[in-house]
């Protein structure tokens, strides 16, 4: 079979079929926050299956290929790898790599730690999207489906917070320890509690935007500055408001005026 068909079955039709399923049968019945754990897990268990898909039909994984190739683009000439070289020198980085190679192998071994932590990102941000389209394309279609919460009231369930936190501490004294199943763990762990509470904080910045009235337009263009420029605001934000509720504790002050 075509590796473009197998990639477009298990990376596109799979994961839509899936959650289109979830919706049809779960209507009503499942919260927002459950959707989109069902839905996220969806994409991820597709990915994987064309993952091992692919391994089967070539007799190599998708990532080593990857790597190959990547480890080819570098020590071909293509790229003036010397004179990157010479640059993270003059900078004081990597002053033991003499060679391509080195530089190259390096390189692969630090998106090998960012694997993990990039596919449980992709599959939620991936996940939301599309239950999010499938649930509007029922919803005009006259199916019932449960509420989604406004942005502003975006939350994490508290125990799967805390129990993140919790994760990462333990990940980061066996990083500490040089454990190095462990340190995969923690580099995942730390990206992952980085994305979800930076949408949280995202999500408290614009409540408290919202009540101050601030006009909608320039709350989306001072969201956007600060998640690009500001993001570990947003993740201490986050933090701070799963742990000591701000938006509950300031809701009774504020007056919310309504899009």
């Amino acid at each position: 079979m075509n590796l473009q068909l197998v990639s477009g079955f298990f990376l596109i039709v799979l994961p839509i079929v899936l959650i289109v399923l979830q919706a049809w049968k779960l209507g009503k019945r499942s919260d927002f926050y459950e959707n989109i754990l069902l839905s996220s897990g969806s994409v991820l268990l597709s990915i994987l299956l064309y993952l091992k898909a692919y391994s089967m039909r070539t007799g190599q994984s998708a990532f080593d290929a990857v790597w190959d190739s990547f480890r080819q683009v570098l020590t071909s000439g293509v790229i003036n790898t010397d004179e990157i070289l010479s640059r993270y020198h003059e900078l004081g980085m990597f002053k033991n790599f003499t060679s391509a190679q080195q530089l190259a192998n390096f390189m692969v071994q630090q998106m090998k730690q960012a694997v993990p932590a990039s596919l449980l990102i992709y599959s939620i941000v991936y996940g939301t999207f599309l239950f999010l389209v499938i649930r509007f394309i029922m919803k005009k279609s006259g199916r019932s489906m449960g509420p989604i919460p406004a942005f502003a009231e975006w939350k994490l369930p508290r125990g799967m917070g805390f129990g993140l936190i919790v994760l990462l501490l333990i990940a980061l004294f066996g990083s500490w320890m040089g454990i190095p199943s462990l340190e995969v763990v923690y580099s995942t762990g730390t990206a992952l509690i980085s994305f979800l509470f930076r949408m949280l904080g995202l999500a408290v910045l614009w409540f408290f935007l919202k009540a101050v009235r601030i006009p909608f337009v320039f709350r989306l263009l001072l969201a956007a500055v600060l998640y690009a420029f500001l993001g570990f605001g947003l993740l201490l934000l986050g933090i701070l408001d799963h742990v000591f509720q701000l938006r509950k504790r300031y809701r009774d002050k504020l007056i919310l005026n309504k899009d």
